[in-house]
């Protein structure tokens, strides 16, 4: 298939942008995005690379536009289905919180994290997790409809929080996150992370992502080194925040085609052997650096594990095995 031309390109961001943008009906909030609004990921590199754009993941350039956008879904998700409680009366809605994290570098930052009280574990009914990033939004529907089956046992944690509206209204919201709100029509609000596309791309770990779109400038940079990664279909390391989590990615492109040097590979596993990972805040925090949904069943069971058990090669792998193959 033949990529689209950058023209082209510009124009159907712009498009998207404006046509989500129409949706929120706080004025301010609208505004402060129209101000912030980045587009970056995967969708860029698939439409210049002829592929099929899966979601448009949408960054904030600022915290307080990153931090309003999550107060907003967040209301918007308590105004679709009310007040939601626990069995003992306490409160279960999302809230947004401003947190410090320590990344594998040492360095602190500033999280906006969508936090959700937890209202119980779902037991062993609950519906297998699907890897949304390459799932149609159909899937992702019915995944959430499945769910209101089982609604002795639904899916509420500290993690994550799922919601079906009944309307079918233009971007609305799929499911929140600690990390990032899911929209439908294709939008993905990273609220985890803020900063100019510089800043952002310091948590990436492949270049051919690394392509953005500024909304209010309406410009479109696609980087040299970029666009031959993905003229080649080759997946070049950057260097991440998150090297485990580019580990999962991997075979994710591999089955699109794409191909990656023993030299390549061997970077993401630098970066991964200088990790401790039998510290379950960093595995949590490196599992938790790309895909969350893919990631949440995984980060679950390592939480819930007995204290006896110690976090290990044999211990991880019969998880990975029993959650993802």
């Amino acid at each position: 298939m033949t990529g689209m031309k950058t023209s082209t390109l510009k124009n159907l961001l712009r498009e998207r942008i404006d046509s989500w943008l129409e949706s929120i009906k706080d004025e301010r909030v609208k505004a402060l995005a129209k101000r912030d609004t980045i587009v970056s990921g995967g969708a860029i590199a698939s439409a210049l690379g002829g592929e099929k754009i899966n979601d448009y993941d949408i960054y904030f350039r600022t915290k307080e536009t990153a931090e309003a956008i999550a107060i907003y879904y967040c209301g918007v998700f308590k105004d679709t289905v009310g007040e939601r409680k626990a069995p003992n009366g306490r409160s279960v809605n999302p809230e947004v919180k401003i947190e410090a994290r320590t990344n594998c570098k040492g360095v602190s930052e500033d999280r906006v994290i969508i936090y959700m009280k937890s209202a119980g574990v779902a037991g062993e009914n609950q519906p297998t997790y699907e890897y949304f990033e390459t799932s149609g939004e159909e899937e992702v529907d019915k995944f959430f409809a499945s769910i209101s089956e089982h609604k002795e046992n639904p899916i509420e944690t500290a993690e994550l929080i799922t919601v079906e509206l009944k309307s079918k209204e233009k971007y609305r919201p799929l499911f929140l996150s600690e990390n990032a709100i899911t929209l439908s029509d294709k939008i993905q609000l990273i609220v985890r992370f803020y900063g100019e596309p510089s800043a952002l791309h310091e948590n990436y770990d492949f270049v051919h992502a690394m392509c953005y779109y500024d909304y209010d400038k309406h410009l479109l940079n696609c980087p040299a080194e970029a666009l031959e990664s993905i003229l080649s279909k080759s997946l070049v390391y950057g260097g991440s925040l998150y090297p485990i989590a580019s580990l999962f990615r991997i075979r994710k492109f591999i089955a699109r085609g794409w191909r990656i040097t023993a030299g390549q590979m061997l970077k993401i596993i630098f970066q991964v052997s200088k990790l401790d990972l039998e510290d379950t805040k960093v595995l949590r925090e490196q599992l938790l650096g790309v895909d969350q949904a893919y990631m949440w069943q995984l980060i679950r069971a390592i939480e819930n594990k007995d204290n006896a058990q110690r976090i290990d090669h044999t211990y991880l792998a019969k998880l990975i095995d029993e959650i993802f193959e």
